[in-house]
């Protein structure tokens, strides 16, 4: 799940950028919400705009939806239209958070763009009506925040988090428009983060829209699964081990990666396609 307060990834929010037009973050806000489950799969991503939209320090609403603060950590009311063929989605999320983290990393050289991993290793307890569907498990929670438009500091980047024992282990690899990669590494156990940095460059495979998917390890990496698979951006759970770094050296584990373009994002070819998959978006 993930709210946007300035909808990167809207082909609304895109347009008005490009045109000069009304580039007011709260003015393009978006709702995105992605269901795996063993027998039944639901995508949702709204855009909301004007009064569908309220922002205080502990709650934010985007439409029928609602991200509360609370003691524990977040609970999220999920009240959504799947994309694009309008089927209903709704039910809660509870995120425990443990701990919140306060460090924060910077994705460019200029330091435009920020990443903060808040709750590295979490509790998630879901509870979807529709689809219906319940589990609790890992949990994660993490915030983006940038001044300037993604696609024109970045090139794109590949992500990954993967959980061996007690630790969350989590891998950003950042290329910018010059062509510099920035390499990020984040080991976290309960007390301590440790930098990790492993340096062999493993080949997942490409998707079928021909994303090139890698991560880094020190053992071996195998893909187990695509979850998302459009134009500029993937999801995918891969299977790694036989490492000393990010993914354990003793026993394989399970891990959610992930691959932007944001060149391909800011293709024509693609933003004509985004708005079949966006609710609210809108054509000018």
């Amino acid at each position: 799940m993930i709210a946007f307060v300035g909808s990167v990834f809207s082909p609304t929010y895109f347009r008005a950028r490009r045109r000069h037009l009304d580039v007011d973050p709260l003015a393009h806000c978006g709702f995105n919400v992605v269901v795996h489950g063993p027998r039944t799969n639901a995508w949702a991503f709204s855009d909301y705009r004007g009064t569908d939209v309220e922002r205080s320090a502990d709650e934010l609403r985007l439409g029928r939806n609602r991200i509360v603060r609370t003691a524990r950590g977040l609970r999220i009311e999920i009240d959504e239209r799947t994309s694009p063929w309008g089927r209903p989605l709704r039910g809660r999320i509870e995120l425990d958070v443990g701990a919140w983290r306060v460090e924060q990393y910077p994705l460019d050289a200029a330091a435009r763009h920020l990443w903060w991993p808040v709750a590295p290793q979490s509790t998630v307890e879901v509870a979807l009506e529709a689809p219906a569907l319940r589990f609790v498990g890992a949990g994660y929670h993490d915030s983006n925040r940038g001044i300037e438009p993604l696609e024109q500091a970045l090139r794109g980047w590949t992500w990954s988090r993967s959980t061996d024992g007690d630790a969350t282990s989590l891998l950003y690899d950042v290329t910018d428009q010059a062509g510099v990669e920035r390499r990020l590494g984040l080991r976290y156990a309960p007390g301590r983060i440790d930098t990790i940095a492993p340096a062999r460059v493993v080949e997942l495979g490409r998707t079928r829209w021909g994303l090139r998917r890698t991560t880094r390890t020190d053992g071996d990496a195998q893909l187990l699964r695509t979850l998302v698979d459009a134009p500029f951006y993937a999801r995918s759970l891969f299977d790694a081990g036989n490492g000393d770094g990010a993914v354990g050296d003793r026993d394989r584990v399970r891990g959610v990666h992930e691959i932007v373009d944001l060149d391909r994002f800011a293709r024509t070819t693609t933003q004509l396609m985004l708005p079949f998959r966006t609710r609210g978006a809108r054509w000018f």
